[in-house]
Formats: C-alpha cells, sequence, structure tokens
C-alpha cells in the first residue's frame, strides 16, 4: 500500500503537474506560484512532496495516484538545476507537462474595452492555433482592441487557448484573469500581485522565436510525441522570459527558460531513470 514516503513515478509527477495547470487556469494561483510549483513537482522524489503541493487547491477529482492524508513530517525539493543548451535557427527548445481540458470556455469577442469586473455576455469565435504566428497575432490584436494594449503579467499559451493575468488598470497591485479562445472570457474577480513585478508587452515577442522554442521540444527536451506543450511569457524581473513545457503519455516531462531573442537560460530534458 502506498505511503507519502513511497517513491514518485513519472506518471505521479505527471498527474500532479496536470492538476497544477487546471488550477491555475482556475485562478487559484498565479503564474509564478505555478511555475514555481510546478518546477518543484518535476524534481520530486516521494508522493508526500507532490501531495503537499495541491494541499491547499480545490481538486475537480481527487489524484488518484497520491496517498490519503495521514500525519507525516512534510520534506519538500526546489528544483534549482540549470544546463546550458545551443539554439539552433529554426529550432526551439522545450518541456513539459500540459494538460488538455475537456471543456472549452466560452470566448468573448474582442471590441469591446471592459471595466474591472465587468463581465460581458461570451460570444464563442473560431480561433487559429495560437502556436501559429497567425494565432498569436490576434491574440496580440484582440487584446489591443478588448483591453487597450497587449500588456500582462503572465500569459500561459496552449495551442488552442491561453491564460492571461492582467493589471488592474490604476491599480498596479492588483490583477485580473482572462482566459482566450478566439475571444476573451473574463475578467475574474481581482486578486492581489506584487505592485513592483514587471509587465511584458506582448507585442514586442517576436512569434517566430517564441514558437521556434515550442515547436523544438520534443528534440530538445528529449520528450517524444508530446501530447502537451505549452509557453509562458513573464518578466521576473531580469527581462521578459519565454518558459516552454512538454509532455507526453508516458509521463516523460521538460522544461526550458529563454530570452525572447531566443538565447537558452536554462533546460532540464526528460532523463531516462
Amino acid at each position: 500500500m502506498s505511503s507519502l514516503r513511497t517513491r514518485a513515478r513519472d506518471a505521479d509527477r505527471n498527474a500532479l503537474c496536470n492538476a497544477l495547470d487546471t488550477a491555475y487556469a482556475e485562478g487559484q494561483m498565479d503564474g509564478g506560484e505555478h511555475r514555481e510549483r510546478t518546477a518543484t513537482a518535476l524534481r520530486a522524489t516521494t508522493l508526500g512532496e507532490l501531495k503537499a503541493l495541491v494541499a491547499d487547491l480545490q481538486l475537480e477529482r481527487p489524484i488518484a495516484l497520491l496517498p490519503p492524508d495521514r500525519p507525516q513530517r512534510s520534506r519538500g525539493t526546489r528544483w534549482a538545476g540549470v544546463l546550458v543548451a545551443l539554439a539552433l535557427l529554426g529550432v526551439g527548445f522545450g518541456v513539459g507537462h500540459a494538460v488538455a481540458r475537456s471543456s472549452a470556455p466560452a470566448t468573448v469577442a474582442a471590441g469591446e474595452t471592459v471595466a474591472a469586473g465587468r463581465q460581458v455576455a461570451p460570444v464563442v469565435v473560431t480561433p487559429a492555433g495560437l502556436h501559429t504566428p497567425e494565432g498569436f497575432g490576434r491574440l496580440v490584436d484582440d487584446l489591443r482592441s478588448r483591453l487597450g494594449s497587449a500588456v500582462v503579467a503572465d500569459a500561459t499559451i496552449y495551442p488552442d487557448y491561453a491564460v492571461l493575468t492582467v493589471p488592474v488598470e490604476g491599480s498596479p497591485g492588483r490583477a485580473q484573469s482572462y482566459t482566450y479562445r478566439g475571444g476573451l472570457d473574463g475578467p475574474s474577480p481581482a486578486g492581489t500581485r506584487d505592485a513592483d513585478q514587471p509587465v511584458v508587452d506582448l507585442a514586442t515577442i517576436d512569434a517566430a522565436t517564441a514558437l521556434g522554442l515550442v515547436a523544438g521540444a520534443p528534440e530538445s527536451l528529449k520528450v517524444a510525441d508530446p501530447t502537451s506543450r505549452y509557453l509562458i511569457i513573464d518578466d521576473e524581473g531580469a527581462g521578459p522570459r519565454l518558459a516552454v513545457y512538454a509532455s507526453n503519455e508516458y509521463g516523460e516531462t521538460g522544461y526550458l527558460e529563454a530570452r525572447p531573442d531566443g538565447s537558452i537560460v536554462a533546460v532540464h530534458p526528460h532523463e531516462a531513470r
């Protein structure tokens, strides 16, 4: 019978990362916390370490791979490994563990600037794939049309939808979350953010470079036949950052960080155990 001290498998880590993705999309955490918990999950060695990462979250369904709660001294693992990789022209780097949602959120057609907290009747729009230059460009254009700019605290971009954290105008210490699938759905109720956290203008991001990192994930991160890939764009204080995640049905995952010019900051490919 499993205990919290049982060694974690790749399948356990992947299930936990999927739960973190869902919680992030639902607004239970911001982009920074999502990245931190995900990185910790990828390096966790026991089921207890994984359990601690979702103990305070509302989960749609229990994670079957984790045992029931019981008294146990918590033990955390932080991932700080950094490897250097070459970036080849036209080939990107990537990593992974994202989750495909079973239901698509309703969307709002671009065109109206909405006051903080005001909900707008959803209008479903067929999107171009967001991992294409056309789809990324449409996301930027729709943000400008709806919100007046494409400035975000962070953006997590899946092939068919994106989750965006946007500072509230006039209140830099607050932010709201939007979901994009050919149009914006939201905003969520405003939450607190670090007012000093830098923001990123998605209009300044070169789509070809960013999406090249995503496209190259299988080769660069040794995640064959990925079933999930996504891109995070944010700024943690050292300038805009691109982070690529990828995973496949075998629980193989990888992760990398890069600058908007494609230069690699850190990469953690899947390693066979």
